[in-house]
């Protein structure tokens, strides 16, 4: 018999101590492999945030939603928001009931300052009600109309409003959520340049946005942090946001509309194309010129601002940053080179 404290005379210490490595190294090697899984699930969801909640990575931003699902919170305070309006009200006596909406107004300033579509306004604001979520009647004291974008800012005679902010540059396939009711998603599928009306000022707003499906005129919409991008105009498309806070500080400080422009009418070549000798050239046909001693003239092609081709964008660019610019211009056949200034349009 041997000693209790001693193995058997088969054991072979050698391969005991090696086994017992074995599973030691084992142990290490699984908790290695978890410990790399949850590490690389963790830098691909700040990386790829927009990988679906589908798969086995999760969303950094918004855990448990969709990119075409609005966060309770977030739909909710937009809501808040905003106002319908209506035109006039029903009835006699104590009790009134408004009549049908014409459109959900958004708040931008904190002081009651709206801002609504509605192209067919006519001047008659005081014969206007806006109602509050909470259920608020107000009446408006001055209105400002943009008749470049449809736009019509209302100012309500009291109150304190919580105000929207507003939303970066829109691109193709950017997701956006458009009340009617509620919040309904839409993507963006196409960009388009269409102005209201031509000729039109060379500063007024024409660019829009298509989306996949179509939504009432004058419904408002928002990316998912809740910041307004866009109203949608007549024909259905988006209104970028821009065109609001382009002129908003004027609404809101002087109560009138202005827009730097180079003083002239017409339309760009990406609306209505423009032909010289057989071919489709690029810039701004001028159709009419909107104030005495302009260096352009009616009939004259806008073809080059500060050495680019002139488009919707880069006009606009160089009208907001710049009091003056170089220009080359296609006057009866013959590129002549101007240097021209901003002016300011009120409307």
């Amino acid at each position: 018999m041997l000693p209790p404290h001693l193995p058997p005379k088969s054991c072979d210490i050698e391969n005991h101590k090696r086994w017992h490595r074995m599973k030691i190294l084992g142990i290490v090697v699984v908790f290695g492999i978890l410990a790399g899984m949850s590490g690389s699930a963790m830098m691909l969801g700040w990386i790829w945030p927009s990988v679906e909640p589908s798969a086995w990575v999760s969303q950094y931003t918004r855990p448990g939603f969709s990119k075409d699902q609005l966060e309770d919170r977030v739909a909710s305070e937009a809501v808040s928001k905003i106002l319908s309006v209506h035109r006039g009200t029903i009835g006699s006596g104590a009790v009134n009931s408004l009549s049908k909406k014409i459109g959900d107004a958004l708040v931008i300033g904190s002081d009651g300052w709206l801002a609504l579509y509605f192209p067919s306004y006519a001047g008659d604001f005081k014969n206007l009600n806006a109602l509050s979520s909470s259920g608020t009647v107000f009446q408006p004291v001055s209105a400002v109309f943009d008749k470049y974008t449809g736009i019509l800012y209302l100012k309500l005679d009291s109150g304190q409003f919580k105000i929207f902010g507003f939303g970066n540059d829109l691109a193709n396939l950017d997701d956006v959520f458009v009340y009617q009711d509620y919040w309904r998603h839409a993507v963006v599928v196409n960009r388009e340049y269409s102005a209201i009306s031509m000729p039109h000022l060379d500063a007024s707003p024409i660019l829009a946005f298509e989306l996949d499906q179509q939504f009432a005129p004058g419904s408002i919409a928002i990316n998912n942090q809740g910041r307004i991008v866009g109203l949608i105009s007549g024909r259905g498309l988006l209104l970028p946001s821009a065109y609001i806070t382009n002129v908003m500080p004027q609404v809101l400080s002087k109560k009138t509309i202005s827009y730097l422009s180079l003083a002239v009418e017409g339309w760009f070549s990406d609306e209505q194309p423009i032909i010289r000798q057989d071919e489709k050239i690029g810039g701004f046909m001028v159709a009419k010129v909107l104030n005495q001693g302009n260096l352009i003239k009616k009939g004259d092609v806008i073809l080059e601002i500060e050495g680019r081709v002139v488009t919707p964008e880069n006009l606009w660019y160089n009208i907001l940053n710049n009091k003056t610019f170089k220009t080359k211009v296609l006057r009866n056949g013959k590129e002549i080179e101007l240097e021209l200034k901003t002016s300011e349009i009120n409307l």
